[in-house]
């Protein structure tokens, strides 16, 4: 019988892994790394039923301040700032093909209301899509038709001028060198990790979500799979002191050569020849009782996922917006475009509403599942050269991407089980550059998505913007220097705290958790007037 060597682990070879690597770091590169030391705390009993967060993370630094343009009067201090990047103040009417979105019958080709002369490079700036029908004073760029209509659905909500802060700043404070900034402000490294990590103040801690997972151990009824799951590799923000996350790629779940379970008599026999050698290490030296241990665990669990996710499969009837099926990536002639969207972005999406489906109904082993937390990260935003080539292709695959996974929720009847969130290293420079492109900046515009819009009590405050569209004016009150690098008024950790209040973290491990959250507080003292408390609808 053949078999995908590509979702498939040759025995010698992981053994050889074994030998060469350690058990832990074999079975990283296999993807599964859920294994628990010691419990430190028990999992809480929810009777809220299921909830997963999403979060997306944009990196190299998204530049939100051209995914999102003033609508208003401070459109012209950005047309000035941004030059030849400057999105035009051009209403392309989103309401004109709003049934076509939903139908899944949108124009191709130069019907796309953002074509000019089927280049993405010129589509990038030819206008938005107005949301002060919203009361929000902001467009959304024209290539990105999908997210201003889940805006205009009440199913995303704006993040206006956020990014990584230990403490409130201004103008002043930075130029006369008090501020208390956030260390290696604009290195990549090390605000991914701040990010991930929520301590602006520092670069040595685990990942928030993991710290999550290590105070809800035995979640989901003692599922192999822990709390934290990544499509995008073993990144700090899943990592505890206790806790790892599972990682997977975005393809089938990965199974072990000839090993599969009830598959014949030959794979039968290996597969319990297998699992024999393994109980023999469980009574020799620590090291092998581990890497046995490691081993029975990975099987396993790939067994229990690889099940679960052939006995319920997903035919989706809703289509994307030209009409193909709901994650198939369009074409390039389809979004009038010089090139396609390039990313996996949308295939990432589709894996996690797929494993989403799969926790909110019980469908694993172990069933009762509560809670999780999946992690997307998304490369090609460090826009240093030709932006207008790179970026309205990352917008425009993060437009269809998002709008894809919510109409999946949809359907599937999870949308209001589900906060989708956005973070990113940093903003980018209102000035430009020789190469037509922008550096490291600071502030950025982001976003929160998830419910079905009825804005019933606990779910996302969609259609709404959160925080102060800043002066985008180069030297201006709102830039910390003179190269447009916006001063934040929304930190990051307040979006992670107040999303993180929806999904059941109770208010004391939100403090542990960010330290500096107490540094937003509108009334001292006070832990949840830092929180962004109309985010969601209490």
């Amino acid at each position: 019988m053949k078999t995908n060597m590509k979702n498939s682990i040759d025995r010698r070879q992981f053994m050889k892994k074994i030998a060469k690597g350690g058990a832990v770091g074999a079975l990283g590169s296999l993807g599964q790394l859920s294994m628990m030391s010691e419990a430190v705390a028990a999992s809480p009993s929810f009777g809220d039923g299921y909830k997963a967060l999403v979060c997306v993370f944009m990196y190299g630094g998204n530049d939100g301040f051209n995914m999102l343009i003033p609508s208003d009067g401070l459109h012209a201090d950005y047309q000035t700032s941004r030059a030849a990047l400057a999105v035009q103040k051009n209403d392309l009417g989103l309401s004109s093909i709003s049934n076509a979105l939903h139908n899944g019958t949108m124009g191709g080709g130069d019907a796309n209301l953002y074509n000019i002369d089927l280049q993405h490079t010129s589509a990038y700036t030819k206008g938005f899509y107005d949301l002060s029908s919203k009361g929000i004073n902001l467009g959304v760029n024209g290539v990105m038709p999908e997210f201003a209509q889940l805006v205009m659905d009440d199913k995303l909500s704006i993040i206006a001028n956020s990014g990584n802060m230990v403490a409130p700043v201004t103008r002043d404070q930075v130029l006369n060198g008090t501020a208390n900034l956030p260390l290696f402000l604009f290195a990549h490294n090390h605000q991914q990790r701040e990010l991930q990590t929520g301590r602006a103040d520092s670069i040595a801690d685990i990942g928030w979500a993991g710290q999550v997972a290590d105070s809800w151990v035995g979640i989901n009824n003692n599922s192999p799979f822990g709390l934290n799951v990544s499509y995008s590799g073993n990144d700090r923000l899943l990592i505890g002191r206790n806790t790892s996350p599972l990682v997977l790629s975005p393809r089938l779940p990965p199974s072990f050569v000839n090993m599969r379970k009830d598959n014949s008599s030959y794979e039968t026999q290996r597969r319990t020849l297998f699992k024999d050698l393994i109980n023999l290490g469980k009574s020799s030296s620590p090291f092998k009782q581990l890497t046995a241990g490691l081993l029975d665990h990975s099987i396993t669990s790939y067994e229990s996922l690889s099940t679960a996710w052939a006995e319920n499969p997903i035919n989706y009837a809703t289509k994307g917006p030209y009409g193909e099926d709901l994650f198939a990536s369009p074409s390039a002639a389809q979004l009038g475009f010089g090139a396609g969207v390039g990313t996996s972005f949308i295939s990432r999406m589709n894996y996690v509403a797929k494993m989403i489906d799969l926790g909110a109904r019980d469908a694993f082993a172990t069933g009762n599942y509560k809670r999780q937390i999946f992690f997307v990260g998304v490369g090609g935003y460090d826009s240093h050269n030709n932006q207008s080539a790179s970026h309205s292709i990352r917008l425009r695959d993060m437009s269809l991407g998002l709008w894809k996974f919510q109409k999946a929720m949809e359907e599937l009847g999870h949308a209001e089980k589900v906060t989708t969130f956005s973070m990113s290293d940093f903003g980018r420079t209102l000035s430009i550059n020789g190469g037509l492109g922008t550096d490291h900046a600071w502030g950025s515009h982001h976003f929160v998505m998830g419910g079905t819009g009825a804005k019933t009590a606990g779910s996302l405050n969609g259609g709404s913007m959160m925080g102060t569209a800043p002066s985008l004016k180069i030297g201006g009150v709102d830039d910390s220097g003179n190269k447009g690098r916006i001063i934040p008024t929304t930190s990051q950790d307040q979006v992670n705290a107040t999303v993180c209040k929806w999904f059941g973290v109770d208010e004391a491990l939100i403090s542990n958790i960010f330290p500096n959250l107490s540094n937003f507080e509108t009334n001292p003292g006070v832990a949840s007037s830092a929180y962004l408390n109309n985010l969601f609808v209490s």
